[in-house]
């Protein structure tokens, strides 16, 4: 009779630990200190100049004037294109000035662009 209630709290068991053990990849981006804090319009020069290699997949905080928004995304000055985190909600108007935070994906030569994901607002 034990053997019947072990084998069928087992799977059960493994599903747990299996949900456990996924969630705890995810990194939680809002709570990462980014390693830069700068404005929209030096971030994009930056990669411009060739000089934001070491920024791809790293968190960076910038402030600047959003000038649209594209379904989920979020553009800031024409350049940076944000993708909000799913957990974080971003209550903005075309025009306001605010800062973010997010992980620079990469850069678009030939659009001028940079796209972050994971972008949360950030509290002053």
């Amino acid at each position: 009779m034990n053997w019947k209630i072990f084998r069928s709290v087992l799977p059960l068991v493994a599903l747990v630990a299996f949900a456990y053990y996924t969630r705890s990849l995810k990194p939680d981006y809002s709570k990462k200190e980014p390693i830069l804090i700068t404005d929209s319009d030096e971030l994009i020069w930056r990669f411009q100049m060739n000089e934001g290699t070491e920024l791809i997949n790293q968190i960076v905080q910038f402030e600047g004037k959003i000038t649209g928004f594209d379904s989920l995304l979020i553009i800031m000055d024409h350049r940076l294109i944000c993708a909000p985190d799913s957990s974080g909600h971003i209550k903005v108007d075309i025009g306001d000035s605010i800062t973010l935070k997010g992980r620079c994906l990469g850069y678009d030569d030939l659009l001028d662009e940079l796209r972050l994901d994971h972008v949360v607002q950030v509290m002053n």
